[in-house]
């Protein structure tokens, strides 16, 4: 299959399309948004040092970070979709380039402005790439139980990147600096490309137009939420800028529904969100996200200002936790295509919780049991929790909308994300202490208990 059976499938032949199930085909798409979600992670660790070469602010520094998610969450619903439009190979290629491109650029930033500038067009092409994958994966296995196993390794490898960012970021940033994160996605992510337009078989299109007045009222919204979390941390919730960005929130969201409600073929058609279990996934999603990115976020800063450890320090000192979420997701979590992802998601959520529990006690003296113990336990848990989520989603729609689903469930779980960074940074960065820490481990173990109601009272207990 090559590109030309895109275009027919464009211009409403019938041209044939076969699977391509291959180890080849699921390793390209895989290390495709490994590639994106290990950036995004791997970065958390490098936040010092870039803060310290560029002089700037924390408002700053929460912008190089949300800039990339903000722009990541605002167009995964609008990827979805074109996922599902143009063939979900084109777009993975071209997003896959795009965000090669944007790497480059962020690794030859001059100053924090073109920094913030790249990261937010590398949040535009992970927009495209993430929901495009999963897409992939959800035409490329048309046998059920085949395609439950292939989503356990696509949300493995998901969790592998979250828990391995910290640790590689850390060792890159000690070794050669801090935009070499950026450098290392060019040689990976052009071999990607190719293996992909060889291995990967073009998937069909549906001629459907776009919904451009949608995916505009997505962007403002999230943009303007996120961002009145981050101002309203820095600055104030009574400064300007963060009262503006809240009324920006409220008539984005109006727009957006009103929209939605109005055009012919809109890009979140209303009658989804009346599926009670696709709207407990996409709740899910956002909370683990939240629990999970959070955490990491918060743990890694803590680790280098109250404890005093470089980069390299903080990224080994997540090896535990990486190696217990590695575990759960690749050997537990092949539970799900047996049992469904409900005992997985309960077990999961409820060992998170206890995880951020058990780090409560933690200090400024070090405390290398505690946070051992802790990081175990919180590492196990969101790796059980990790490869459920695309199953839960993808299962309440059609396949032709797989695009949708996973645009849709990528876009709450960077929005919960982004939440959990703009409420944790201004908490630590003010704290002398490890007050700080706590109260964001208080709120990571509060909403991995809401996911445990969530899923009791939601999801059947048999699939």
């Amino acid at each position: 299959m090559n590109e030309a059976t895109d275009t027919a499938n464009l211009a409403g032949t019938s041209a044939p399309y076969r699977p391509a199930a291959g180890p080849l085909a699921l390793g390209a798409v895989c290390l495709g948004f490994f590639m994106v979600l290990m950036d995004s992670s791997a970065l958390n660790v490098a936040l010092p040092r870039i803060r310290s070469d560029f002089a700037g602010g924390l408002a700053q520094l929460e912008w190089t970070v949300n800039a990339y998610t903000i722009a990541m969450a605002a167009c995964l619903l609008g990827g979805g979709t074109l996922a599902d439009l143009l063939g979900a190979r084109r777009l993975f290629r071209v997003s896959l380039l795009l965000f090669v491109l944007s790497s480059a650029a962020c690794a030859l930033s001059p100053d924090v402005g073109a920094l913030i500038a790249a990261r937010a067009v590398q949040g535009v092409s992970a927009g495209g790439l993430l929901p495009a994958s999963l897409a992939l994966m959800a035409h490329m296995y048309a046998e059920p139980a085949r395609r439950a196993r292939a989503f356990t390794v696509w949300g493995g490898v998901s969790s592998l990147a979250l828990v391995l960012g910290p640790v590689l970021g850390g060792a890159l940033t000690a070794a050669v600096g801090w935009r070499s994160i950026f450098l290392i996605n060019v040689p990976i992510g052009l071999a990607v490309v190719v293996v992909c337009g060889r291995a990967v078989a073009a998937s069909p299109a549906r001629r459907v137009p776009f919904d451009v007045s949608g995916q505009l009222a997505a962007i403002a919204l999230v943009g303007c939420g996120i961002g009145a979390l981050v101002e309203g941390g820095t600055r104030g919730w009574a400064a300007p800028v963060t009262i503006a960005l809240l009324a920006g929130t409220a008539v984005a969201g109006v727009a957006l529904v009103a929209v939605e409600r109005a055009v012919a073929h809109p890009m979140l058609p209303p009658t989804l969100l009346t599926r009670p279990g696709f709207l407990a996934g996409l709740g899910v999603g956002a909370l683990f996200q939240f629990g999970a990115y959070g955490s990491q976020y918060a743990i890694s800063a803590f680790l280098q200002k109250s404890w005093g450890l470089d980069a390299l320090g903080a990224g080994l000192a997540f090896i535990p936790f990486a190696s217990f979420w590695t575990f759960a997701s690749f050997v537990l979590a092949r539970a799900v295509t047996r049992t469904g992802p409900r005992l997985l998601l309960i077990a999961g959520s409820a060992l998170a919780a206890l995880g951020a529990l058990a780090l409560l006690p933690v200090g400024t003296g070090r405390d290398w049991w505690v946070f051992g113990l802790g990081s175990c336990l919180l590492g196990l848990g969101a790796g059980l929790m990790g490869p459920s989520l695309p199953t839960v989603v993808l299962r309440a729609l059609p396949v032709h909308q797989s695009g949708l689903a996973s645009g849709a469930l990528n876009a709450l779980r960077q929005v919960g994300g982004a939440v959990g960074l703009a409420l944790f940074g201004p908490l630590l960065d003010r704290s002398s202490d490890a007050g700080g820490l706590r109260v964001c481990l208080s709120l990571v173990a509060c909403g991995f208990l809401v996911i445990v109601l969530v899923v009791r009272r939601t999801m059947p207990a048999r699939s």
